[in-house]
């Protein structure tokens, strides 16, 4: 069964206006994607639309939070997701992406599929390092022993005897 075809609009038979459409993102929609590293996802979509004569656009505001795998533990935290798009529709000859936020579709095209878009979206709008936020005294929230193993093997990298070829590349630098 393929998930992603809940996330179509289909606009052909909606006059002209604002109309509103709700969606629920979870994981079977994350799995649909390859190498996702998204788990217990809820999130809450809602797409307002504006059809006009010419093209349409979309308000997308994504809204909730999912558990993602730190990339310093492993361990899974919980990671909050804000997100506020628009994406323009317009109409043409062929189907294509002109720039990043207007998407061209044939004129006799009758429904916009969202899901590739919803998808860029959340990833975009998510940290470039994923890590545990750090707690209220400023300290990384990752677990204890793992930090203690991880600040030893730092301490025994800044003890170890540097290549002296390191060293030479240095003092160019430096100069």
């Amino acid at each position: 069964m393929n998930v992603l075809k809940d996330y179509v609009i289909s606009f052909s038979g909606l006059k002209d206006g604002v109309h509103s459409f709700d969606f629920e993102i979870n994981d079977k929609f994350f799995e649909a994607f390859e190498n996702t590293r998204f788990q217990q996802c809820d999130l809450k979509l809602k797409v307002e639309m504006d059809k006009q004569e010419t093209m349409i656009q979309l308000q997308f505001s994504i809204e909730g939070d999912m558990k993602i795998e730190c990339d310093r533990c492993l361990e899974l935290y919980t990671q909050e997701v804000h997100v506020d798009e628009m994406l323009i529709v317009k109409f043409g000859l062929e189907n294509y992406e002109e720039a990043e936020n207007i998407l061209v579709l044939k004129e006799k095209e009758h429904e916009i599929k969202l899901a590739q878009h919803i998808y860029e979206y959340i990833t975009v709008s998510l940290p470039m390092r994923l890590i545990h936020p750090e707690d209220e005294e400023g300290e990384p929230g990752c677990h204890p022993d793992f930090l203690d193993s991880y600040h030893e093997q730092e301490d025994a990298d800044e003890e170890a005897p540097v290549d002296p070829r390191w060293e030479a590349l240095k003092k160019l630098k430096n100069n």
